[in-house]
């Protein structure tokens, strides 16, 4: 039986994911137990880059972006609580299908320009969800997590320059 916390529509993979919350016109509860896979996805993506990392400051700073990847799934969690008014439990990361660290042998430039411009969508997408919700609480949470998503880009910036 799967876990009550996963979206009852499960794309196959994490940029389908992405697409069917790009297709959402405000996000709702199974919207967000998607999002909450997605974002406790990029702890195990960050660790894995920051352990190719060339130099202390840069894994530092991609496994603080990794830790708050978290963190912006806990304010997931806390906005399905307000929605429903029942507690929510996120997902273990063995029923995450998508918490799977990639298998990278390197750190490349092109991964991090990546991910640095999926990060700013990402600031992006959360305000523009956060616009669209109608509980100030709820859109605080959302826009909390896009800054966060704006200032992960910045920071892979940061490990771009870092890297040289």
């Amino acid at each position: 039986m799967p876990h009550p916390g996963l979206p009852e529509r499960l794309p196959a993979d994490f940029p389908a994911a992405l697409a069917q919350l790009g297709e959402a016109e405000k996000i709702g509860v199974e919207e967000m137990k998607l999002l909450i896979l997605l974002e406790m996805a990029g702890e195990p993506l960050y660790g894995k880059l920051a352990e190719l990392a060339g130099n202390e400051e840069s894994r530092e700073i991609l496994l603080k972006n990794g830790r708050e990847e978290t963190a912006h799934a806990h304010r997931l969690k806390k906005a399905i609580e307000i929605l429903t008014g029942e507690e929510f439990e996120i997902p273990p990361m063995s029923a995450n299908p998508y918490a799977a660290a990639p298998p990278l042998t390197e750190l490349s430039v092109e991964v991090l320009r990546g991910l640095e411009e999926g990060e700013k969508k990402g600031g992006v997408d959360y305000e523009r969800m956060a616009a669209a919700e109608t509980n100030a609480e709820i859109a605080e949470l959302l826009r909390q997590n896009g800054r966060e998503e704006t200032k992960h880009g910045e920071r892979v910036s940061t490990v771009i320059d870092l890297l040289g």
